[in-house]
């Protein structure tokens, strides 16, 4: 449970929308409603029912609410204070809000070039979940966002493609499939597949590409993030599917076996996000000028 969690429920419970309250958080209904039933899977109780095409709470639900809008309500203050701070801060500093897999292993290498033009400016780089990157921007908390394969366009928030990562799969030492180098589409199906979950942009991009192959897999455990993905993975609960950029084949005491898909072309897009509306400093527009120059997205690979 976390507070982003907290505060689409208690949007919810104001609005009684699943649609309003998707746009408020910058996610999809459906990723309102699994939030929703997450949270009664970890309360164990029912928080609302259907009465008249109308979204009613139920008693667990009241108390819920109660307790849900104090914590979401202390958590936006805090972020119009931070908003606050952004809005003074200096002409030489930019903000990044990116998701973990690429500011580790992709953005790096944007900001290298950066601060090679702009010695002694100053780049703070934080790690958020997709949501929270839309919101980020949208606030004015953070110049510039990075993440994978946006299913959400949203006003006033623009996005430019600025590099595809190579989607492989991923063995543990004792699965059937490691040292060979490459995997055809068919040979995925009814393996045990260890996934993000379904609210992720990521996972939705990885659901799509086996739908489109008819490719039907055992869903065996699905994580919040790559570097538990990798650790289940290693322990031999499954296979998976991750960015190649954010693989290692030995890293952290961890073996993987990494195979390429060879017969079918499986890219991952990152976007740049920023917000069209608001200006931007000197800093951030000569940071918005190294992706002028991109003309060709490559592959990333390692």
């Amino acid at each position: 449970m976390n507070i982003e969690t907290l505060k689409v429920f208690r949007d919810l419970s104001d609005t009684g929308s699943f649609s309003k309250t998707a746009e408020l958080n910058y996610v999809s209904q459906s990723a309102v409603s699994q939030q929703v039933k997450k949270l009664e899977r970890i309360l164990k109780c029912k928080l609302y029912h259907r009465q008249a095409g109308k979204i009613l709470l139920t008693p667990s639900g009241e108390k819920f609410y109660s307790a849900s809008k104090k914590i979401a309500g202390i958590y936006d203050g805090a972020l119009k204070g931070i908003r606050a701070q952004g809005l003074d801060r200096p002409a030489g500093e930019i903000k990044i809000s990116t998701i973990y897999s690429a500011g580790i292993y992709i953005i790096q290498n944007y900001v290298r070039q950066f601060l090679a033009r702009n010695p002694g400016t100053k780049v703070s780089v934080e790690y958020r979940q997709f949501s929270q990157i839309y919101s980020d921007i949208a606030s004015g908390r953070s110049d510039f966002g990075f993440m994978a394969c946006p299913y959400l366009k949203s006003p006033g928030l623009s996005m430019l493609p600025v590099a595809k990562d190579e989607m492989v799969l991923i063995a543990g030492s004792s699965s059937p499939l490691a040292g060979r180098k490459t995997v055809e589409v068919k040979e995925l199906a009814g393996l045990d597949f260890i996934f993000f979950d379904r609210v992720f942009p990521s996972r939705r991009y990885i659901d799509a590409f086996l739908r489109k192959h008819g490719i039907k897999v055992r869903v065996k455990m699905e994580l919040d993030n790559i570097e538990t993905i990798k650790t289940a993975v290693a322990s031999g609960a499954g296979v998976s599917i991750l960015p190649r950029s954010a693989v290692r084949e030995d890293e952290n005491g961890i073996s993987l076996h990494v195979l390429r898909i060879g017969d079918a072309q499986f890219l991952r897009p990152i976007y740049l996000i920023y917000n069209k509306a608001r200006k931007l400093s000197p800093a951030a527009r000569s940071f918005m000028g190294i992706f002028d120059a991109v003309k060709k997205i490559p592959a990333g690979r390692a």
